[in-house]
C-alpha cells in the first residue's frame, strides 16, 4: 500500500482506532491467550525484543547456562539465547502453537537441549535449579497478567545466585482528564492525541521487586502536586521495567503501553495544591477491577 494513502487512512480512523490496541491485547480463550494478531504485534516490536536481547548480552548471552522461560509464545525471545545455553525449560500454555514451536526447535537443531512444557506456569515443577528465569508476562502495573504470581512460583527453582529477567517494575501515576466512550473504563495509548489532559506531577506508586514480591493485593495512598486546576477523572499509568542493571524497558504499544484508567469518581483539583490518590488493585486480575480514588489533602 502506498505510504501516503496509508497515512491518510490512519488519520481518517484515529477515533475508530482508540480501542483497537485494547481489543488486540484482550485475552481470547479460543487462543488460550491473545488473538493471532497480537503475536505479530509482539514479534515486530524491536524495542521490546531488543530490551531482552541487551539483557541476554549483559549476561554473556546466557552461555552454558540452565534457563527457564515462561510464556515463550512463538519464540520471539527464545531464539536469541537458545543457541548458547546448556539447557532450557520452555513453558507455554497455548496448545495452538505447539506444532510451530516444535517445528522451529527441530529446524534449528535445538530440540536436544530443550524440555518443552505445555501447561500452567504456576503449576510447573522443574527437576533442577536454573541459572536464569525469563518471562515477559507483563501488563501495565501487572494488573492483568500473572507476572508476579508466576515468578513467585518459579523462583523456588532459581539458584541462589540466579537472575531474573525482568527484575523490577516501577509503577508511576499521574492525574488527568480524558474522554471515555460508553462501556470503557480504560484504554492503552496508541496515538498521542488520545493522551489525557495531564493535571498533576507524576509520582512513584509502588515498585515490584520480582526476586522478593509475595503480595498480590496493593492498597496504597500517594500524594501528588496539582499543577493545573480542573476536573480529574482518570489516572495516567506508566511502568518502568529493569531488565538487568542498566538495561531498561519503559513500555511500547506491544507491551506495557502507557494506559489511561478512569477514577472511581471525578475530583476537582486546584492548581498549586496537593491531592491524595488511593490505589486499590490486585496483580493478575483485571484493570477494570482496579479502584483509584482522589481524596482532598
Amino acid at each position: 500500500m502506498e505510504l501516503n494513502k496509508l497515512y491518510h487512512d490512519i488519520i481518517d480512523h484515529f477515533d475508530d482506532l482508540k480501542y483497537a490496541l485494547l481489543d488486540a491485547q484482550t485475552f481470547d480463550p479460543k487462543h488460550y491467550g491473545f488473538p493471532e494478531i497480537y503475536y505479530k504485534i509482539m514479534e515486530t516490536d524491536k524495542l521490546r525484543v531488543n530490551a531482552f536481547r541487551r539483557a541476554f548480552a549483559h549476561y554473556n548471552n546466557l552461555k552454558d547456562a540452565v534457563v527457564c522461560e515462561a510464556g515463550i509464545g512463538r519464540l520471539a525471545l527464545t531464539q536469541h539465547y537458545l543457541p548458547y545455553v546448556k539447557k532450557a525449560y520452555l513453558i507455554e500454555n497455548n496448545p495452538n502453537i505447539v506444532d510451530f514451536i516444535k517445528d522451529t526447535l527441530a529446524k534449528n537443531g535445538w530440540t536436544h537441549k530443550v524440555e518443552l512444557i505445555i501447561g500452567d506456569a504456576m503449576k510447573v515443577q522443574l527437576p533442577e535449579k536454573v541459572d536464569y528465569l525469563i518471562g515477559e508476562l507483563m501488563s501495565i502495573y501487572c494488573a492483568n497478567e500473572y507476572q508476579v504470581q508466576i515468578f513467585k512460583h518459579l523462583r523456588k527453582f532459581l539458584k541462589p545466585e540466579g537472575r531474573m529477567m525482568p527484575e523490577k517494575i516501577h509503577n508511576l501515576v499521574q492525574l488527568g482528564n480524558a474522554e471515555f466512550e460508553h462501556g470503557h473504563k480504560h484504554y492503552p495509548l496508541l496515538f498521542t492525541r488520545h493522551w489525557p489532559e495531564l493535571l498533576s506531577n507524576q509520582v512513584l506508586l509502588n515498585t515490584i521487586d520480582l526476586h522478593t514480591a509475595s503480595r498480590y493485593k496493593i492498597k496504597k495512598k500517594v500524594k501528588l502536586q496539582n499543577f493545573l486546576s480542573g476536573e480529574a477523572n482518570c489516572i495516567y499509568m506508566n511502568s518502568l521495567v529493569q531488565m538487568a542493571e542498566g538495561i531498561n524497558f519503559t513500555g511500547t504499544d506491544s507491551l506495557m503501553p502507557p494506559t489511561v484508567l478512569k477514577l472511581t469518581q471525578a475530583a476537582t483539583l486546584k492548581g498549586g495544591e496537593k491531592s491524595i490518590l488511593q490505589a486499590n488493585f490486585t496483580y493478575g486480575t483485571s484493570l477494570d477491577q482496579a479502584e483509584f480514588t482522589v481524596f482532598e489533602n
